[in-house]
């Protein structure tokens, strides 16, 4: 009898049982055997970049807490914003799985992530809603990573998601264009529907706010279609364009 044989067949047996589970079992990042319930363990979460100050309502980055030049010189239509992470290795990584490699299981990590560095007081969120995608992006993509990062942000919260309170039509992609040409370019893309809002306090989820040109088009929208308060609720926040 070749015993080598026998031993191999009976390892690779074994691996193909303790590989998988080890590997599910195993931190995103650094690969030990995570315990957490996440995908991450505690130690390399705590680790994931984040601004340790930023502007009460654009959430940009600041040396120390307040507002920044800007939005004391022209405030944007929405309330205030909250970005759980800085827009940085490995978080961009992660979204880039969902956005670029159609992998829609990152949606449920990613908001696992956010709900875990979450803003305060959303028990008083009444709605959920997401930036609408063209028609031509969901043609291509076949999905919009926003909403469903809000669905599951929403579900996990038991708050509703709407969808069609706005409406994008096609448009130049926002990474082409610099920030003045980014506001412009939101602002004549974006239309409201006809349904109506009474008094609500709306969260806007995003994947990433770069300039906050897109979510100020969408407040402002919300607003004037009767949203009495819009906050935004990003993934990760770029620094200053």
């Amino acid at each position: 009898m070749d015993w080598s044989n026998w031993i191999d067949k009976k390892v690779y047996s074994r691996l193909k049982i303790v590989l998988p589970e080890f590997l599910n079992r195993s931190c995103e990042l650094c690969l030990e055997i995570n315990y957490d319930a996440g995908f991450i363990c505690s130690s390399c979460e705590d680790s994931l970049p984040q601004a340790h100050y930023c502007c009460q309502t654009c959430a940009i980055p600041l040396p120390s807490q307040g507002r920044c030049g800007q939005c004391l010189h022209k405030k944007p239509a929405f309330d205030y914003s909250h970005s759980s992470f800085s827009y940085a290795h490995p978080i961009d990584n992660w979204l880039q799985r969902l956005k670029t490699k159609h992998r829609t299981e990152w949606a449920h990590k990613l908001a696992s992530l956010m709900l875990n560095n979450a803003p305060n007081d959303l028990s008083q969120i009444d709605i959920f809603t997401f930036v609408p995608s063209t028609r031509w992006s969901l043609m291509k993509r076949g999905f919009n990573p926003g909403e469903l990062i809000a669905r599951e942000l929403g579900r996990a919260l038991n708050k509703p998601v709407m969808s069609k309170l706005v409406i994008r039509s096609h448009s130049r992609n926002q990474k082409e264009l610099n920030r003045h040409q980014r506001i412009n370019n939101v602002s004549e893309h974006f239309h409201p529907t006809r349904k109506k809002l009474t008094g609500e306090h709306v969260m806007l989820i995003d994947d990433v706010m770069t300039t906050g040109s897109t979510a100020h088009s969408m407040a402002l929208l919300l607003k004037q279609s009767g949203a009495n308060k819009v906050g935004v609720w990003c993934l990760a926040r770029t620094p200053k364009h």
